[in-house]
């Protein structure tokens, strides 16, 4: 049977780079794209294919579809401003959709995100699966967000033409050995040494696994029931902020003084310096949309992709959290 040929964008960032060597390992053919020229030494005595292009430039972008069956978009723009946004998250989405149904591809898997969701509309404590309305105000939510949302409209109008087959996938808060430790929705950090967590500790967090992650792209790759189809990929025994706390950050960093920053009180103070920043004319390091964005008490629903894909996560919280711990540890030496 012939190999597939697998082109994935953003091929050198935390999940692009550890969906290439999974898909290598498994005997695919694949095409890693990055910006950067030097990132081909990434993939240096490998088989995978480097290819140096920008996703914002179709011309620079066309010669990587050549002889592609199967393409993963995971790339993005994630500086957080609206020029990146616009180019690398928007029109680079538009340059893929575009390409892919130029050539014909045999699938096309998007990677998107759960911020893409409105949870301003949503009620405390609800139940979000793929059918919840997308965030009608995303350049409240900030740029990332903002080009997240725009990038999955297009993809959803593609599925809607029908011209090639395409995949949404929308994982959560993506984390793994190599990952991001302490993340905004968590709360705020000096270093490694305070840690200051919003809320009670109750937040229940909507964390995937980077290679239970990896494990349904190649599912949505595989299976012929995922075309057309949105999918929300979220670890189903996901811990509260407080059982992070004491399972990994405590683990990892025993001397770090760590407290719980009340969820009100936070919220006052961000109101205060939305008007104060409003009278000197700048712009605020943090709104209230953002923090209730970030903090609403909402479990997001994977039963669709367990029940449509059969995707079972091969890694349990506490096996993921040992993973981590391990690999930070012979990091740190």
């Amino acid at each position: 049977m012939k190999q597939k040929h697998v082109l994935v964008t953003g091929a050198t960032g935390f999940l692009g780079s550890r969906l290439v060597s999974t898909l290598a390992g498994r005997g695919y053919r694949v095409r890693a794209l990055s910006r950067r020229p030097a990132a081909a030494d990434t993939f240096r005595g490998t088989a995978v294919e480097p290819f140096s292009a920008d996703v914002a430039d179709k011309a620079s972008l066309r010669p990587a579809f050549d002889g592609i069956d199967i393409v993963v978009h995971a790339a993005a723009d994630t500086s957080g401003s609206k020029e990146g946004a616009k180019s690398s998250t928007i029109e680079g989405t538009r340059n893929v959709v575009d390409l892919c149904e130029e050539v014909g591809v045999n699938k096309l898997i998007h990677i998107s995100s759960m911020s893409v969701y409105g949870v301003s509309d949503l009620r405390e404590n609800s139940t979000v699966t793929e059918d919840a309305p997308l965030e009608r105000y995303p350049e409240k939510r900030g740029h990332y967000t903002w080009g997240k949302v725009e990038s999955e409209k297009l993809m959803l109008a593609a599925i809607t033409r029908g011209t090639i087959p395409i995949v949404c996938l929308r994982p959560g808060t993506i984390f793994g050995p190599g990952g991001e430790i302490f993340t905004p929705m968590m709360g705020f950090s000096l270093g490694k040494k305070v840690f200051a967590i919003i809320g009670s500790g109750d937040f229940v967090l909507p964390l995937v696994y980077i290679d239970n992650l990896v494990d349904a792209i190649i599912q949505a790759i595989e299976k012929d029931e995922s075309k057309g189809q949105v999918f929300n990929v979220v670890d189903p025994d996901n811990p509260s902020k407080k059982e992070y706390v004491e399972n990994l950050l405590k683990k990892l960093y025993p001397e770090a003084w760590y407290f719980y920053l009340p969820y009100s009180l936070l919220y006052t103070a961000v109101w205060c310096q939305e008007i104060l920043f409003g009278m000197l004319r700048r712009v605020p390091f943090l709104t209230r949309y953002r923090l209730t964005s970030s903090q609403k008490n909402i479990r997001y629903d994977p039963g669709k992709i367990k029940t449509v894909l059969a995707w079972k996560p091969a890694y349990t919280i506490n096996e993921a959290f040992e993973t981590v711990i391990q690999y930070e540890k012979c990091r740190q030496g």
